[in-house]
């Protein structure tokens, strides 16, 4: 059962480090075009890098809650 608890306050940290990266530094200005955005552009990568991190973390923190509410019902 400790293993459980264990997997869940590991995998919350490893879901609070991916937030934490998605939230960290500034966004470059965002440019402009007439057609559409190029995929080299600095601030559509800006989004991107941070739309992965968000996913990460959300998948982590969901076995982070799994792993809880199995321990919820393996002890009782």
């Amino acid at each position: 059962m400790e293993i459980l608890d264990i997997c869940a306050a590991l995998f919350a940290l490893i879901a609070a480090v991916f937030w934490f990266l998605s939230a960290y530094g500034r966004l470059p200005p965002m440019l402009a075009y007439w057609d559409s955005t190029p995929a080299n552009d600095p601030f559509y990568q800006a989004v991107k890098f941070t739309a992965v991190m968000n996913k990460w973390a959300a998948v982590f923190s969901g076995a982070s809650a799994l792993c809880v509410g199995l321990g919820l019902f393996v002890r009782g």
